[in-house]
């Protein structure tokens, strides 16, 4: 079996371990497909944030908007 572990740099550091009925490419394919989805992700993760930010300044805008139209009425 093969483990993958990270360095501090980012760097795969692969160590040799007695097989348990995987193959080289089968764990590679492992490895691979977890960072596809970590990458998926960290983009979800950016269009959520940007999303929320944009809807955040809809809504100060909105508050303020609703405290200007108090204000006139008082």
């Amino acid at each position: 079996m093969i483990t993958l572990s990270h360095r501090k740099r980012g760097v795969a550091d692969l160590k040799f371990i007695k097989s348990e009925n995987k193959s080289v490419p089968e764990i590679c394919a492992v490895y691979k497909r977890k960072n596809l989805l970590k990458d998926g992700y960290k983009k979800t993760a950016k269009t959520n944030l940007f999303l929320a930010e944009m809807c955040l300044e809809a809504d100060n805008e909105a508050l303020s908007a609703c405290e200007e139209k108090l204000t006139e009425c008082e």
